[in-house]
C-alpha cells in the first residue's frame, strides 16, 4: 500500500483554508439564486432548490417575472450599483497604473542602490503600510472639504494612491532584490543605468510586477473606509460604498448578494488569467 507523499496535518490545513476561503463566497453565490423565503428558512438550504436570476435582474434596474407569474420590481439601489461598478473600474484601472509608473522606479532605487537615510525611508514606507486607513480618516476629510474634493472621482484617486503606493513599493522591494546582479554587468558593456533598467530588469521582473500590480488593483477595488465618507451619495460612488445602501433600506438580501457576486467577478477574472505569474512570484 503506497503513502502519500503529502503529510496528513498538511492535507487538513489546505482543506481548513480552502474551506475557510470558499465557504462565504458559496453561500453569497448561493443567496443571489434564492427568494426571500428560502433565505428565511432555518435551518439554512444548502443549495437553493429552484435558482433563478431575478436578483441580478433587479440590481440591473429590470424587473423579473418568475415562471409562477411572481414579479420581482426593479431595485432601488440599482442606479447606484451600475455608478459605482462604473466608478469603480474607473478608480482601480486609473490607481493602478499611477501605482505602477510611482512604484517601480522607486522600489529599484530601494532595493538595488545605496544612499543616505536609506533606512529611515524605508522604515517611513514600513509605516505607512501599517497604518490602517480609519486612523487617517479625519484629517484627510478635514482637508478635503477645504480643498472641495469631497465627492469627486480624483480626490478618490489620490486618496487610494495612499494605499497602494506604500503597499506595492514594499512588495515590490523584496522582489527586486532576489534579481541577479547584471547592473555590473550592463554597466562595462556601455549601457546607462536607465537603459538597464528599462531593456533588462523590467523584462525580468515581469511576473513581479504583474501581480503587484493586481495587488494593487484588488486594495483600490475593495477599498470602502474612505469611499463610504467621501463619495458615499456623489455621482462618484464606488460599488462598495453603493453595496452598503441595502444596509439602510427594505432587506433585499438576495440583491445583495448579487451584488457582492458582481463585485468578485473583475478580481477572479484578473487572478485566474495571472495565476502563472503568481506562482512563478517569490517576495521573500
Amino acid at each position: 500500500m503506497s503513502r502519500s507523499r503529502y503529510p496528513v496535518w498538511l492535507i487538513l490545513a489546505v482543506a481548513v483554508a480552502l474551506l475557510w476561503t470558499f465557504l462565504p463566497m458559496y453561500w453569497v453565490v448561493k443567496y443571489a439564486f434564492m427568494t426571500k423565503s428560502e433565505i428565511a428558512r432555518f435551518p439554512p438550504e444548502l443549495y437553493p432548490h429552484a435558482p433563478q436570476l431575478a436578483a441580478f435582474y433587479n440590481i440591473f434596474g429590470f424587473d423579473y417575472t418568475a415562471a409562477d407569474g411572481t414579479v420581482f420590481p426593479a431595485s432601488g439601489q440599482a442606479n447606484q450599483i451600475m455608478l459605482g461598478l462604473r466608478n469603480s473600474l474607473l478608480v482601480s484601472a486609473i490607481v493602478t497604473i499611477v501605482t505602477m509608473v510611482v512604484v517601480l522606479p522607486l522600489a529599484y532605487v530601494f532595493a538595488r542602490m545605496d544612499f543616505p537615510f536609506k533606512g529611515k525611508m524605508l522604515a517611513a514606507v514600513l509605516l505607512s503600510v501599517s497604518l490602517p486607513p480609519v486612523s487617517t480618516l479625519i484629517p484627510f476629510y478635514t482637508l478635503y472639504v477645504q480643498l472641495g474634493l469631497v465627492g469627486t472621482l480624483g480626490g478618490l484617486v489620490i486618496i487610494t494612491l495612499t494605499i497602494t503606493i506604500p503597499i506595492v513599493a514594499w512588495l515590490l522591494i523584496g522582489f527586486f532584490k532576489n534579481l541577479p546582479p547584471i547592473e555590473a554587468m550592463g554597466r562595462i558593456d556601455g549601457f546607462s543605468r536607465l537603459y538597464i533598467f528599462v531593456r533588462i530588469i523590467v523584462p525580468m521582473a515581469k511576473s513581479g510586477i504583474l501581480v503587484a500590480g493586481v495587488i494593487g488593483f484588488l486594495f483600490s477595488w475593495n477599498e470602502y473606509v474612505y469611499a463610504q465618507v467621501l463619495v458615499t451619495g456623489s455621482d462618484a460612488v464606488t460599488l462598495p460604498a453603493a453595496m452598503s445602501g441595502f444596509l439602510f433600506q427594505v432587506p433585499e438580501p438576495a440583491q445583495l448578494a448579487a451584488s457582492l457576486f458582481l463585485s468578485l467577478l473583475p478580481p477572479f477574472f484578473i487572478a485566474f488569467f495571472l495565476q502563472k505569474h503568481v506562482a512563478e512570484m517569490n517576495f521573500a
